[in-house]
């Protein structure tokens, strides 16, 4: 399967699941997915995340090696499409990230958290990501508290406030507990 070609042809969801599934019983489709991800036309970046997306939910262990380029890429660049943005953040929800790339992932997710330009959904995607990454580390938690507290006070989203509903209470119980013993 030409996996550029069949992105241009249609973008649907059941489009987007049927390359995802493609993808993930092929694993050698992977390096064409992620080279149209890195290197296609706005276009094709787009749609490359959307099934990268839905390709890292379901087999996170593939993207492992490749998370210097996935988080090289979500760096807010010039007429970078908010998809690459948000199917970064997504993906570091469920990657297993290794500890020499775990600074820069939280920074990431810090940084596209803390953007009030950045979409709802790109923020509520960090703050879960960066919510996991900090779990064992309690200094994170707490600078990720203040700045998720920040990014409420100036945000009316919904979507933002619910899933800080989810992530907080567990941040705010293991700085608790870390700092009573």
């Amino acid at each position: 399967m030409n996996l550029r070609q069949e992105l241009l042809r249609e973008h649907s969801a059941r489009q987007t699941q049927r390359l995802a599934d493609y993808t993930c019983a092929h694993p050698k489709a992977l390096a064409e997915l992620l080279q149209l991800f890195w290197y296609g036309a706005e276009r094709e970046r787009q749609l490359a995340a959307d099934v990268l997306d839905w390709v890292g939910q379901r087999r996170p262990r593939w993207l492992v090696p490749h998370l210097p380029g996935l988080l090289a890429a979500a760096q807010p660049a010039p007429g970078q499409h908010p998809a690459v943005r948000r199917a970064v953040a997504r993906v570091l929800q469920f990657v297993p990230v290794p500890a020499e790339w775990q600074a820069l992932a939280f920074d990431t997710c810090l940084a596209l958290l803390h953007a009030p330009s950045e979409p709802v959904a790109i923020r509520a995607y960090a703050l879960t990501a960066a919510a996991r990454l900090a779990t064992p580390y309690p200094e994170l938690a707490a600078e990720l508290i203040l700045v998720a507290d920040n990014a409420l006070a100036t945000s009316h989203s919904a979507t933002l406030h619910s899933r800080a509903s989810r992530e907080l209470p567990e941040l705010r119980r293991l700085i608790r507990e870390h700092f009573a013993n």
